[in-house]
């Protein structure tokens, strides 16, 4: 990473002090491999960690399998055993009456078979869940440690699919367990802030003022200069200040499309049998990084025309830096708008001043149309 240091200190320091963090943004602006970061930090310093990703799981039972599995892997026996069974492709039998199995469902419960039966977690997914959130706590306390669990994309509890249930009883469930769990701090990412706020913010909600917010700071422009010029002279690179300077700014500071940028330019650079990153490699660069999200793109355009009759005038017409709201109706472009950002494909940093979560994006949408209504 480049640029996030502090954050990473100031959110290991808060989680190991016992508070929980909630942290809201756009995708693919660093969130996770800051959180990633994060436990890699607590965990060298002897606490336990699990994360699970709810982009990733499905339903109830799956989130309690895989929140158990996180969970005792801390155990290094256990996490072998794990291992094991799961390069068979089956549940193996013998692997329940291993000594760190048995010894383990005795200090934690039988429901800890869940980890190792597929689908086990089904017949009562309730149960098991609640199982699941609990168990941090017993495991920390069973092994005198601290543990830190990492929710990631937590905003798809409060999906209108309701995939793990009614998301305000599951979050009253989740509040008097974790609030219960004395030696477990958590750690909530997600990558629709107005989701993430909602959870968190009104004073109706179960997990109300449950976690404080931290913003990540914008990576300044010296940070990424000073970073990417010493990731291209790792691999025996140097770059003119010129090409330096037009990577950052063709990425507009957000992390995962400078990174791409330079990725891609340092790419061209090797297939050229050149050391030196100068302005035509950049341009290459620029271009091989549209042509990755091409495809991304092409999607992400008519997720935009499902989402708003207006919303493909309105998004050309941001991405092109023209007015908005010129010869259309003022209520239909400002619901438009609203529908872009409740999606996470705009963002307003203050009144009117909208802007595109990924620059990419708005680069790709720039060059097209302009569209009908």
């Amino acid at each position: 990473m480049i640029g996030r240091e502090s954050d990473v200190r100031e959110i290991a320091a808060t989680l190991a002090g016992g508070s929980s963090v909630v942290l809201a943004g756009p995708r693919r602006t660093g969130k996770t491999s800051v959180c990633d970061a994060v436990l890699g930090r607590l965990g060298r310093r002897g606490f336990y960690t699990a994360a699970v990703d709810l982009f990733r799981i499905a339903t109830a039972p799956e989130l309690a399998e895989a929140l158990v599995a996180g969970t005792i892997a801390n155990r290094s026996a256990l996490r072998r055993v794990m291992h094991q069974t799961r390069r068979a492709g089956r549940f193996v039998a013998d692997a329940l009456q291993t000594s760190a199995v048995v010894r383990s469902k005795t200090q934690l419960g039988e429901e800890l078979e869940i980890a190792f039966r597929p689908g086990l977690a089904a017949r009562d997914p309730d149960g098991y869940l609640d199982y699941a959130l609990a168990l941090p706590a017993r495991i920390a306390a069973a092994d005198g440690k601290e543990m830190v669990v990492f929710f990631d994309e937590f905003q798809e509890i409060a999906s209108p699919q309701q995939p793990y249930g009614d998301a305000d009883r599951l979050t009253k469930r989740m509040r008097a367990i974790f609030q219960r769990s004395g030696a477990v701090s958590y750690l909530f990412a997600g990558s629709l802030e107005h989701l993430m706020r909602d959870l968190f913010t009104p004073a109706h909600r179960a997990l109300h003022q449950f976690g404080g917010f931290h913003d990540l700071r914008p990576i300044e422009r010296d940070a990424w200069e000073r970073g990417l010029a010493e990731r291209f002279a790792a691999d025996d690179c140097s770059i003119e200040t010129g090409a330096l300077s037009r990577i950052v700014d063709y990425g507009e500071l957000h992390p995962r499309t400078t990174m791409l940028i330079a990725q891609k330019s340092h790419l061209t650079t090797i297939e050229l049998g050149s050391t030196l990153v100068d302005l035509g490699v950049v341009e290459q660069g620029l271009l091989a990084a549209l042509a990755v999200d091409r495809a991304v793109h092409e999607q992400t355009v008519e997720r935009i025309r499902r989402l708003h009759k207006l919303g493909l005038v309105v998004a050309e017409r941001l991405a092109r830096g023209e007015p908005v709201y010129t010869r259309l109706p003022r209520g239909g472009v400002r619901r438009a708008l609203e529908a872009l950002r409740d999606a996470a494909i705009i963002e307003s940093r203050a009144r009117a001043d909208w802007r595109f979560s990924n620059p990419l994006l708005r680069r790709y949408l720039a060059t097209m149309g302009p569209f009908d209504l």
